[in-house]
């Protein structure tokens, strides 16, 4: 449990970085942040693998040479979501979510190294 909670904030804390670096992503404060943390985990648990099986026809197409960017894309997807669901954390367009998920990305495997 503790693991789950450490990550959640340390998510929120990347939202939050990612509001600073990404222009069209905002973030009103922790709480949202906290809020957007939770969201997404939810939407990148339950539908992002809906949406990877809905994209596996561009990934057959592709012979699989593209599964970084129909992930990157369905990574946008949940960030745009989780902005129309979660009050306080605003995506401005598509494109700022596109970015927002790779610095987001970034940011994860940045601090997976680290710890």
């Amino acid at each position: 449990m503790l693991a789950f909670i450490l990550h959640l904030v340390v998510t929120a804390l990347l939202l939050m970085l990612v509001a600073k670096i990404v222009d069209g992503i905002e973030v009103d404060g922790f709480v949202a942040a906290l809020f957007a943390a939770a969201v997404l985990g939810l939407a990148n648990a339950f539908l992002a693998p809906i949406a990877a099986f809905l994209a596996l026809p561009i990934n057959i197409l592709t012979f699989g040479l593209l599964w970084w960017l129909v992930r990157w894309v369905i990574n946008a997807l949940m960030i745009w979501l989780t902005s129309a669901i979660v009050t306080g954390f605003k995506v401005a367009s598509f494109s700022a979510a596109f970015w927002g998920a790779a610095v987001l990305t970034i940011g994860n495997l940045l601090v997976s190294w680290l710890f």
